[in-house]
Parts: C-alpha cells; sequence; structure tokens
C-alpha cells in the first residue's frame, strides 16, 4: 500500500492538529477561516490586504519543504504482489517539512505558545502518528514580529516546527513471461542451421 499525501491531505491534519491543541471544534461557523493556508492548495484568495480584522485571531500555516541528511536517502526493497507472480518495488523515504505558524489577532502570543507547547503533548503526537509525522525536537524559540499594515502595527507571533513524513511508493516489475532461445550450428558444408525454442515461464 503506497503512503503519498497531496497538499490537501497534508493541510487538513495540521488544521485538526492546531484545532486539538487548541480545544476547538474545527467545524464551527466561527473557525472556518481560524486557520488559513496561504500558499496551499486553495489559491483563490489574491488580496494583498489582510482579509480579517486588527482584533480577530488568526493563524497562517506556511508549509515549507527542506533538505536534510535523510532527504536523500531510499530503503528500495521487493515484494511478490498478491498474485505472487509478479514483483512490487518498494521505496520508502523521509520528506522533511518546516512549519511556520503565523499567529495575528491580540492573542497571538498565547496562540503561538499553545501550538510550541501542544506539539510535545503525547495526545498530539499520537495523532500525528497515525498519519505517518513525527515532530523533530526541539521546537525554537516563538518570534514576535508586530507587523506594519497601512500605517498600523498588527500584533503577530511566529513559530516553527520541523516535522519528519514517512513516505512509501509502489512500482510494479512485471515477470518474463516466456523467453524465445535461438541456437544456430553450422555444418560441414558451411551451411547455417536454425532453431528457435520458445520457453514460457509458468
Amino acid at each position: 500500500m503506497e503512503i503519498v499525501k497531496t497538499v490537501e491531505e497534508m493541510e487538513d491534519i495540521f488544521r485538526i492538529a492546531v484545532f486539538q491543541i487548541w480545544n476547538q471544534n474545527p467545524d464551527t461557523a466561527q473557525n472556518q477561516k481560524r486557520i488559513r493556508f496561504p500558499y496551499g492548495s486553495d489559491l483563490k484568495n489574491t488580496d494583498s490586504a489582510p482579509t480579517w480584522k486588527k482584533n480577530e485571531d488568526v493563524c497562517f500555516i506556511y508549509e515549507l519543504p527542506q533538505d536534510g541528511s535523510y532527504n536523500g536517502l531510499s530503503d528500495i526493497s521487493y515484494a511478490l504482489d498478491k498474485s505472487k507472480r509478479d514483483f512490487i518495488e518498494v521505496d520508502e523515504h523521509t520528506d522533511i517539512h518546516a512549519l511556520l505558524f503565523v499567529n495575528y489577532g491580540p492573542n497571538a502570543y498565547e496562540c503561538a505558545r499553545d501550538i510550541r507547547d501542544g506539539f510535545k503533548r503525547e495526545r498530539i503526537r499520537e495523532f500525528l502518528k497515525k498519519h505517518h509525522f513525527f515532530v523533530v525536537p526541539p521546537i525554537p524559540a516563538i518570534k514576535r514580529v508586530p507587523e506594519l499594515i497601512h500605517g498600523q502595527w498588527w500584533n503577530r507571533a511566529d513559530v516553527t516546527v520541523v516535522f519528519h513524513e514517512y513516505v512509501r511508493r509502489e512500482e510494479p516489475i512485471k515477470s518474463i513471461e516466456s523467453v524465445t532461445v535461438t541456437a544456430m550450428a553450422v555444418t560441414a558444408n558451411g551451411k547455417e542451421l536454425k532453431k528457435s525454442v520458445k520457453s514460457e515461464i509458468r
């Protein structure tokens, strides 16, 4: 079974994880735009200006693929398929993701601190483990970076968390169905005699 996630699937996993950290329901109306992915699977919102109010708590999640010592390593193995006839090439490797959680609003720092501490909790780690994500410690300190927008300072606090993702890909390799062997012999008078034999592999 392949274990490869789309961008949309990854977004949904981390969206749910953050709401679990905050002990909030992600399906309520007031939480529909609480967490956003500015460069994710949904690029419909192209406004350059903020589309939320200054007194609203909003969290943007930036998914940033990373290079690392694990990225270039693959464990290649082979297994028989269900029919026990063909082989499957199995490629298992690790992808590295650095997620930047950018929090705006009056409670930006508190929200960022909850996220930082939440990814240390066992229940959150178990949820991520089910989806083949693993937190890479240590988690760096929170950064307070107030942002100047239209002449006003907006409260902002960022926290970055690195994750390892287990990925498994499969590639069918067909077995040899038949082999044709051609034998050639030269007689005393110089004539060539050829005979082909087709061998079926069952």
